[in-house]
């Protein structure tokens, strides 16, 4: 696998370790792919001008083509810098939760993030979930059923990666 170009993984900074999408990397790592990780900082999930700012950032230093692994704790931050990189980028999304079911959040902060996840996730190419409850509630979303890949993060299967990006 030297051959392939690096997996290129955003993560918020403040994440708590041994998430989905920490594990479902070091299993890639485990695999043989080279990872290039960039921790976003900003106050993830809530969205907020350095978020945005860092991602921005961080999509315009990666090169055209380049694959993408997309935290979902990340993708409030993300959503802007999205809708234009979507094209030059290859995002996929690794998603343990959808952040607008969140407990405590207000009808209207609820909403919010609804749209923003929503829009974020129809940017990916697909959306890589750790179970079947998780990929009926991106499909809940409005986002075909065949988005929603449920990818077990113990045993993230590298040859599986480009059926996820579309190579």
């Amino acid at each position: 696998m030297a051959d392939q170009p690096a997996l290129h993984v955003l993560f918020p900074a403040n994440r708590a370790p041994d998430g989905y999408a920490d594990r479902v990397a070091l299993a890639l790592e485990a695999q043989g792919h080279s990872l290039a990780r960039h921790a976003l900082p900003g106050d993830h999930p809530r969205l907020d001008p350095s978020a945005v700012l860092a991602a921005d950032i961080a999509l315009s230093r990666l090169p055209d083509g380049a694959r993408v692994l997309a935290d979902g704790g990340a993708l409030p931050g993300l959503a802007a810098a999205l809708a234009m990189d979507s094209r030059r980028l290859r995002f996929v999304a690794l998603v343990d939760r959808l952040l607008w079911l969140e407990p405590g959040l207000t009808e209207e902060a609820a909403a919010a993030r609804r749209h923003l996840e929503q829009g974020a996730l129809a940017l990916m190419r697909a959306v890589a979930v750790p179970d079947a409850e998780t990929a009926q509630a991106v499909t809940d979303l409005g986002l075909a059923p065949e988005a929603a890949v449920v990818l077990a993060p113990d045993t993230a299967a590298a040859d599986r990666l480009d059926d996820l990006f579309g190579a």
